[in-house]
Order: structure tokens, then sequence, then C-alpha cells
């Protein structure tokens, strides 16, 4: 067998080494629906065909939805027609979609249910794009997945790709205010999928929770489980984690400390009344659970002793998009729960000025169509400048102490940035000053309204603007609070507010 280099490998090897046995699993309409690597892979090869039918140059081809078979095959299906696949947050406003999907050059999209009615926004804002298609139903004036599917039934996509062909464009918020597309090569995906080869996962079964947009989802949950040959049972809604870990009873999670921090307050909760805490572990996930790994945030190490003490194991890693993503792998019974693990195979980290670099072949490529952001974060050489600062120690751990830039990074993962929402309020006259940061698991404003303006309810005429702006962005993106200040913030000589004293 070739050397793994490619996402279409990939699908294919995980076809002729797991074949039959169950790649994912769901719960819908109350009955489990199982696919296997192989008709996984024959899914993705169906919609390939339809794709290079009717591209013949590479294309950027959009994902709006969540996890599913059909948003799955969609994904890879792009991959083995040799294009470009764009996965965006289906959460985000229609106007950020429209302008993401513009801004990537996209020319079809996969979208669900939620965004049909988005459609002539998408339309009116991008004139380049030739094709929408529903990933679960029929949809007038639009194609229908399965559809595509069974045109080309039985056959099989032509060509290849190269292991630095651009495999993704996903983009990630950044200080700017304005999201910046990642891109990811085959090269990245492939060495961050097999940095840490050393467990037998095969067999197994995986709760995959987080939105299939984030990279941590796709690289840990999908690409891991294809090379591994685990199954991923699909966890359908937030709200459905606890019915579904009791429903699948799966060996391993992967959670963002917001989820894992959630579910350790309810039993801690039930432990008022129920003493045996292994006993509810077991009530909670199941007889079959080992560990959980986290990332997208920093856990802190009192979460993960608090599971401990219900014998659960929760390991910590450390990674951001533009590493594909893992830095810092988590390790199951950690010696060291206050680092964020361990630093993969084949990743160079070293400080400079106390800012965490890295070099490897996961790093990305770059930003698409961004040259300077690109060299604001990437060295000539080939280093990422994370923007974190922290140190590692001689067994190879890493430790984040904190930020260098003004990104947000709240605990269930999302990266929100501050300028991004307080130029919202640029226009706004009743105020004069805003700085918007975090404050523990919420978004906060502090606000000096103009003095020099006239009203008879300042304060009612900004919340009332807050809430408006609130309206435009995702509910991880909005103010949670207001704090009013009858003073101007702190200053650097330029006139730019010192965010790290705007308690002053």
């Amino acid at each position: 067998m070739a050397e793994l280099k490619t996402l279409k490998q990939l699908v294919y090897e995980a076809d002729e080494k797991f074949v039959d046995e169950i790649f994912l699993r769901e719960y819908i309409n109350k009955k489990l629906r199982d696919t296997s690597f192989h008709d996984f892979r024959v899914s993705c090869d169906n919609i390939a065909v339809w794709i290079q039918k009717h591209f013949t140059e590479k294309t950027h081809i959009a994902l709006v939805g969540t996890t599913s078979f059909e948003y799955l095959s969609a994904w890879f299906g792009v991959q083995c027609s040799c294009n470009v696949s764009v996965p965006l947050d289906t959460n985000n406003t229609p106007e950020n979609i429209a302008d993401e999907l513009k801004r990537s050059d996209s020319k079809m999209v996969f979208l669900d249910e939620k965004h049909v009615k988005d459609i002539p926004l998408f339309k009116e804002q991008n004139p380049q794009i030739e094709y929408f298609v529903h990933l679960k139903k029929q949809e007038e004036g639009m194609l229908y997945l399965a559809d595509i599917a069974a045109e080309y039934a039985g056959q099989t996509p032509v060509g290849d790709v190269e292991e630095n062909d651009l495999s993704a464009i996903l983009f990630t918020s950044g200080t700017t205010g304005v999201s910046k597309g990642v891109m990811l090569s085959h090269g990245n995906f492939i060495d961050n999928t097999t940095c840490c080869p050393d467990d037998d996962y095969h067999g197994m079964k995986l709760m995959t929770v987080l939105p299939i947009h984030h990279v941590f989802c796709f690289t840990i949950d999908i690409l891991h489980s294809l090379w591994n040959g685990v199954t991923v049972c699909v966890n359908d809604n937030l709200f459905h984690i606890a019915k579904n870990l009791k429903l699948f009873e799966p060996e391993y999670c992967t959670f963002v400390p917001m989820i894992a921090s959630t579910i350790l307050g309810k039993m801690q909760q039930a432990a008022k009344k129920i003493p045996f805490k292994k006993m509810i572990a077991k009530e909670v996930f199941g007889k079959n659970l080992i560990a959980i790994f986290s990332g997208g945030a920093y856990l802190s190490p009192d979460v993960i002793n608090g599971f401990k003490e219900f014998g659960i194991d929760i390991a910590q890693g450390y990674g951001m998009t533009e590493c594909s993503p893992r830095i810092c792998t988590g390790i199951v019974n950690c010696p060291k729960p206050d680092s964020v693990g361990k630093i993969v195979n084949g990743c160079e980290v070293k400080t400079v000025d106390g800012e965490i670099w890295v070099r490897s072949k996961s790093v990305m490529q770059g930003y698409y169509k961004n040259p300077e952001e690109t060299a604001n974060a990437l060295t000539p050489d080939g280093w990422l400048k994370t923007g974190d600062l922290g140190y590692k120690d001689d067994d190879g751990y890493l430790y984040i102490t904190g930020r260098k830039k003004n990104l947000i990074i709240l605990s269930n993962g999302e990266n929100v940035s501050p300028e991004e929402i307080e130029n919202k309020f640029a226009a706004f006259r009743p105020i004069k000053e805003i700085v918007v940061y975090e404050d523990g698991t919420t978004i906060n404003a502090q606000i000096y309204p103009d003095p020099d303006y006239k009203s008879k309810d300042i304060q009612a005429e900004i919340r009332k603007k807050v809430e408006e702006v609130n309206d435009s962005f995702p509910s991880t993106k909005r103010i949670v609070n207001i704090i009013f200040r009858d003073k101007e913030f702190v200053k650097t000589a330029s006139r730019k507010i010192i965010r790290a004293r705007i308690n002053e």
C-alpha cells in the first residue's frame, strides 16, 4: 500500500482495511442508521463523479450544515473529485456566510434546511455560484444530494491530487475583525491525523459532539476515525448529549471545556444525593468510556480533577486551525494536568519573546488571498506564530500562560474578535468608547457614553443598540453584560486604549 498522503487515499484505504465495519452511526427518526466504510467510500465516489462532470477546473465547493452521513459524503466527495472543500459555520449569520462564500470563491454550495431561505441572498452576493445542493431532501429549484449520488452510482472519479495540493479553506476569526480563510493541504491533514500512532483504537466507538466546521472535530473525530477504523457516533444536538451517551455508550468523546464543565456540574449535583460517584459516571457515560479528550480552549485542572473523582480521565490537548489543529495531544492519565498535553510527533516548538512558535508538516499554507496576514503569522522559514504565551518542559509537555493577541477564546471553543463586535458601534453616536472582553464564560462590554450627546436616557439607547448588534451575531458572540463608565479608558500616547488597564 502506497504511503498515505491525501484525503482521497484515506477514504480508499479505510474501505480496503475496514470494509463492512461501521464507520458512521446515527439515530434518526428513532432508528439507528449505520454506514460502513465501504458504503461511505461508494457514496463519496458517486458525488465526486457528478462534480467532475460539471466542473472541469479546480473548484472551491462550500458546505453549510451539521455532522451527518450526507454532509460527510459531500465533504469527501469534493476531496475525491480533486477539488477544495470550504466548510462554513452553519450558526453564522446569513450575511457572514454570504461574505465567506464570496471571499472563498466558492462556485457550489451543499446546505441543509436551515439556510434554504437564505439562497436568494447568497445568489445576490455571489453570482459566481453555479449550484445549490440540498443535503437532506428534495426542494423545488435545488439539486438533491441523493439524486446526485444515484445518477452516477457505481462509477469512480478520475485523477488524483498531491500532498501539497490545497484540500480545504477553513475560516477562523482574527484580531482584525474579519475572518481569515486558513488554507490546509492534504499533507497538512494527513500529518496531523497520523502524528500520534501509538494507541490502538480499531473497533472502538467515539461520540462526536462538536461542530463539523471546526478543524478539531474534523481531524480528531472524522479523519482519525477513518485512519484507525473507529465508529463515529453522531450526537445530533447539544441538548441530546446525555441521551446519546446512554444510547451509543462510546469508549471516547471529544468535548470543549464548556461541555465538560457543564456535565461535571450536573454529576456533582447528583453526587449530593447519591454518594456513589462511579455509579453516577456509568449512568451518564455508559459502561464503555475510557477517556474524554478536550480541546478548543484551555481546560482548568480543577475540571480535570473533578472528573477524576468520578473515575473519568479527561485529557487536554492544544492546537489551532492554522496547525490542522494539533500541536499537543491529550494524554490519558496525564502526569502533568497543568499542561495542555504533549507536543505531537514531528512538531517543533520554540518560544520567541515568550510567544509559542511551531513548525511542522501540519502548518497551514497561509490565509487565502490575504498575503499581509499570512506574512504576520508565518516566517519565511516556516514557523507559525501562535499568539499564545507559554513554555515547554524537558519532557515535551507544553504550558500556556496567556495570550499575546486580543483574540477571545471562549470556553466552548469559539474564537471571538473583540474588534469585530466593537466595530459595530463605530458610527453609533451615544457611545464614545467601548471595549469588549471575556469575563469567565461570557462576553462583556465596558462602555463610556459620549458626554456631549443629548438624550433623555442614554443608557437605554445604548442597551437597545447592544440588543440590535447581538441579533446580528451567533449566540457565542453576543454581549451578555454591560458596564457603564464615567471616565475614559487609559490610553497610549497615540490614543489607543490599553486593554490590560480597562478596569482603571
